[in-house]
């Protein structure tokens, strides 16, 4: 059965706790990725950055399971988008120092910046979200044989 595309775009119909806990976690995502940074759990290894490597490890981390859950491909989308977000509000107001206030929102809020991470988590929120998609398909398949097997011997 293939599923519609408002069904892909924000998942089958769920109760408000659902909805809730979705944003939760996009929340979580993005302080978390904030906090990781901060005391450097995560660390950026310099040059140019476009996209931070840990960062977008636990964003599509986050997606998988999102597909897998079957939560709509707009919550793998924003979940990613809100790691990266944690990522440059981190870079923005710790690791620029120097700035005014202004400077730190403006480098925060640039829409090229916004755009380029708005377009990776498009494209890797999407990939994670079709394995996480297509992995609980397989083994909801695989268990349906299994137990059409047991029944038939």
């Amino acid at each position: 059965m293939v599923p519609g595309l408002r069904t892909v775009l924000v998942g089958r119909p769920r109760s408000r706790f659902q909805w809730t806990f979705d944003v939760l976690i996009a929340l979580l995502l993005l302080i978390g990725t904030f906090g990781a940074y901060a005391l450097d759990v995560f660390q950026v290894s310099g040059g140019v950055i476009v996209l931070p490597g840990a960062a977008t490890l636990v964003g599509f981390v986050v997606a998988v399971g999102v597909g897998a859950r079957r939560s709509g491909l707009l919550v793998a989308w924003v979940s990613l988008f809100a790691a990266y977000i944690g990522f440059q509000a981190e870079w923005a107001f710790l690791g620029l120092s120097s700035h005014s206030l202004g400077g730190k929102l403006a480098f925060l809020f640039d829409p090229v910046g916004l755009a380029v991470l708005g377009v990776a988590s498009l494209i890797i929120g999407t990939v994670g979200f079709a394995i996480g998609y297509l992995g609980r398909l397989g083994i909801e398949q695989f268990r349906g044989r299994a137990v059409s097997q047991q029944s038939h011997e």
